[in-house]
């Protein structure tokens, strides 16, 4: 039976970003997408670096978002930012991806990025962003908060 998403994994940093906002997939991203796909959905998230959904991936995000009380103000927030800011990107035939430059902004990515694998997307972030976040994670602590594994 084959998984409903592509399921991302791994980190690949120091990726350039050229002038005009273009990036390269890494080729482990690439690979798990389903056939014929070759569009991701990308999107402000959370800590700061941006999201990158295959079409399946994005359409739970929106059934998510539309399950939401839409009557409280909150909702109505997440959904502007996530849905409201979201962009098709589409992968050239050299497996790059051109990303809006208002997206880029909101993450803080210049010339420089990290892409990660996180099961149901692909995060996109400034290097040093990402490795202050990742260097904060007391592994320990969390897993037992959450009475993990």
């Amino acid at each position: 039976m084959q998984e409903e998403t592509s399921q991302f994994i791994g980190d690949y940093e120091n990726i350039p970003v050229d002038p005009k906002g273009r990036l390269i997939v890494p080729s482990a991203f690439r690979k798990v997408l389903p056939m014929g796909v070759n569009t991701f959905v990308v999107a402000r998230w959370f800590d700061g670096c941006l999201a990158a959904f295959e079409p399946g991936g994005w359409s739970n995000v929106l059934k998510q978002l539309r399950g939401l009380d839409g009557a409280q103000r909150q909702t109505r927030q997440m959904v502007r930012a996530v849905a409201g800011r979201a962009a098709e990107i589409r992968l050239d035939r050299q497996g790059r991806v051109l990303i809006p430059r208002k997206h880029l902004e909101m993450a803080g990515i210049t010339d420089r990025a990290t892409m990660v694998g996180v099961i149901d997307r692909v995060e996109i972030w400034n290097p040093d962003r990402y490795n202050e976040n990742v260097n904060d994670v007391d592994l320990e602590t969390i897993a037992e908060d959450l009475e993990w594994y």
